[in-house]
């Protein structure tokens, strides 16, 4: 449940919890007996942290829960009621959206080949990069961090792009950033910003109005997996190849964009890599067994999308030539006019073909639908608590399921 400071009065039951906190220690997210106004659902929150970022008061804080997901807690000393927290939620509200009821569709890939094969699909997601960093403006994305978490972050060189590319199978940690975009976009400079749909919904509730220099991209997603889980099992592997990561690439292409596999190298040079069929992690995840609770009934699938531009694999592509497929294809969904701009304005590094929706959805079914809610995710973290092999676990529950 969520915990809201007293006389804050939400009608709608549709929101994540947020703790509440008096300095004296961490509530703790699932027995706090803290006295509070009333509750609502935690399973609608998504950790965009759009609370934490518009507080005026910095009273807002996100804290990891039991099954490693960020949530918002309070600091009630702090706060003074002022309401923005929850009038920037969007998970209790809806902006104002004119984009495509339907989008152009369109399987796309770059034309430059090292780009391509150092990218998770087709590489368009650098193409608008180039574009926006070439002109003088920034890019927000998701890196690694040194512990081998993700954080959102600020970046104005093609040098540094590369720290954003590729698919990263963890929910990212958003910080402040949406403060330090706003305050580009207040000097005029041009922000591209990439995250799931849900953080690119929460960054356009907390900036509360339409900015012409910010290009808004999100992706077609699954479901963000528990950092919990991710750093047990990448830890798992440290200590098996008794060496610090240097490098993770969950969509290593080295057999083909359809048969990618995840890759990881070690300090001490060794390698790790397994194929997308037989890799544990990422057969955990495609089987729903630690998505944040919000994934399971997302409220960000529906059109017209909020994104200028949506970006995913095309799955099921078909009618290319077999060597384009190998390489890797992009899905490019274009909800509004800035995203038909931009797209024009990388049309000559890139090779394009216009689809329709039901090809795109067709085995992309994450455009439309929330994953299913695995019936052994409960199963799972109980184990996690008693147990540490989570490579282990992971196997006995997908076997048995």
């Amino acid at each position: 449940m969520i915990f809201i400071m007293a006389n804050i009065f939400w009608s709608l039951k549709k929101c994540g919890w947020i703790g509440m906190s008096n300095n004296q220690g961490r509530s703790n997210s699932r027995t706090n007996n803290i006295n509070f106004s009333w509750a609502l659902e935690e399973s609608c929150c998504t950790g965009c942290a759009v609370c934490a970022n518009v507080c005026p008061n910095n009273c807002i804080f996100m804290k990891y829960d039991d099954e490693g997901f960020l949530y918002p807690e309070i600091d009630i000393k702090k706060c003074t009621e002022c309401g923005l927290c929850e009038k920037s939620c969007p998970a209790i509200n809806n902006p104002v959206n004119d984009n495509f009821i339907e989008p152009e569709v369109y399987a796309a890939w770059s034309l430059d080949d090292e780009v391509r094969a150092s990218s998770s699909s087709g590489g368009i997601f650098t193409e608008l990069a180039h574009k926006v960093l070439d002109n003088g403006g920034f890019v927000s994305g998701a890196r690694y961090k040194t512990n081998n978490l993700v954080e959102h972050c600020l970046i104005n060189s093609r040098e540094q792009l590369h720290e954003l590319r590729q698919s990263k199978y963890v929910q990212s940690e958003i910080g402040l950033i949406f403060r330090d975009i706003k305050k580009l976009l207040e000097e005029d400079r041009t922000v591209m910003f990439t995250g799931t749909p849900c953080q690119s919904e929460g960054l356009m509730q907390f900036l509360n109005k339409k900015y012409d220099n910010l290009l808004l991209c999100d992706i077609v997603c699954h479901g963000v997996n528990s950092p919990m889980v991710y750093l047990k099992y990448f830890n798992g592997l440290e200590e098996e190849y008794k060496s610090k990561i240097k490098k993770i690439n969950f969509r290593d292409k080295r057999n083909g964009w359809k048969d990618f596999g995840t890759s990881v190298v070690f300090d001490n040079g060794k390698e790790y890599f397994c194929s997308q069929k037989k890799e544990p992690f990422y057969r955990g995840f495609i089987k729903n067994l630690y998505l944040r609770p919000s994934c399971y009934n997302c409220q960000y699938k529906s059109f017209p999308r909020l994104s200028d531009i949506t970006l995913a694999d095309f799955w099921g592509i078909n009618l290319i030539a077999e060597n384009e497929i190998y390489k890797g294809v992009s899905l490019l969904l274009i909800n509004s006019n800035k995203g038909k701009h931009y797209l024009e304005e990388i049309s000559k590094y890139i090779s394009k073909e216009q689809k329709t929706l039901k090809d795109a959805t067709l085995k992309n079914p994450c455009i439309l639908n929330s994953v299913t809610l695995n019936n052994k995710r409960e199963l799972l973290f109980k184990a996690l608590r008693k147990e540490t092999d989570v490579v282990d676990i992971i196997q006995k529950i997908i076997d048995y399921d």
